[in-house]
This record gives structure tokens, C-alpha cells and sequence, in this order.
């Protein structure tokens, strides 16, 4: 006796199926290996499956306003192990594109966008005389700046067109 798929269907499905990115989440049977593979989730409250989960049932406006979409860091441990090929890197990026779209940007990282934008890096107030020498004592240079155009290109295309 085979076993019976169930194919998860909402409109929140369908408007992330229908962004790049977001074409195999319905292959999600939402069965744990991203969380159990997930070095955030190791050491934190992230929890793959769980977003995965509320997107399966089409839980659009609780997905929109977690902060758990936004910490997956997009290292893609979870893609190396899933069994059905979902690409769950990419399946977040559709999900804070579209909470982008609707002004849904948790207050962190707001901040340290904006950081960014102002600094050019986030650790520019971390970084001291010590770093200094020991990058020096490396053989690289104490002179850490700001890729102007860097920061340009991500201010023109995520802040000042609205994404």
C-alpha cells in the first residue's frame, strides 16, 4: 500500500510557489531534518519546521510578522539533507521579500540595516586597537573600510525601490 501525499493548498502557497524561490515548497512534508541539521537552530529557538509548517497550513500573516524567517542565515545544511530537494534558504528569502513588500521587517534587523547603510559594516563599534594588531600581526590590514558602492547598490535595490 503506498503512501497518500498530501498536497498542502492555500492562497499563501500559491503566491510564494509563484515568486523564485519558492517553487518547491509544497515538496516540504515538514518531517524535522532541516531543524535537526540547522546550526542556528542547534543553539537557539529557530526552528525550520516549524515556519515551514505554518506556511504549510497557510498561516500567511504569522509568517510575515516571525522574526524566525529572518534568522536563517542561509548556509543551506538544510538542503544538503533533505530527503524531498526543498530549498528552504531560498523558500525564506520569498517569505522576507514579500514581508519587505508589506513593511513587516522585525525591529533588529531594521537596526542593523540601517547600521550598515550609515557604518558600511555591522561591527564597525566592535572593532578596536586589538583587532587592529592582531589583523596586523596576520599579515592583513588594520584599515577596514566601507565598500561605498557595495552599500549603494543594496541601498538602490532593496531600500529605495522598495525590493
Amino acid at each position: 500500500m503506498g503512501r497518500t501525499r498530501l498536497t498542502p493548498s492555500s492562497s499563501f502557497i500559491q503566491e510564494l510557489t509563484s515568486m523564485p524561490g519558492g517553487e518547491l515548497i509544497e515538496k516540504c512534508v515538514a518531517c524535522g531534518v532541516c531543524t535537526a541539521s540547522c546550526a542556528v537552530a542547534s543553539g537557539s529557538q529557530y526552528n525550520p519546521r516549524q515556519v515551514m509548517q505554518k506556511i504549510l497550513v497557510g498561516a500567511r500573516e504569522r509568517v510575515l510578522e516571525s522574526e524566525q524567517p529572518w534568522l536563517c542565515k542561509t548556509c543551506h545544511l538544510c538542503e544538503d539533507t533533505c530527503q524531498y530537494g526543498v530549498k528552504l534558504a531560498d523558500v525564506f528569502k520569498v517569505v522576507r521579500k514579500l514581508a519587505i513588500r508589506e513593511g513587516i521587517v522585525p525591529i533588529a534587523f531594521q537596526q542593523a540595516a540601517q547600521t550598515i547603510l550609515t557604518d558600511g559594516w555591522l561591527m564597525k563599534e566592535a572593532y578596536s586597537d586589538f583587532i587592529a594588531d592582531e589583523r596586523k600581526e596576520l599579515g592583513l590590514s588594520s584599515r577596514l573600510s566601507q565598500n561605498k558602492r557595495y552599500t549603494r547598490d543594496v541601498k538602490s535595490k532593496y531600500f529605495d525601490t522598495g525590493g
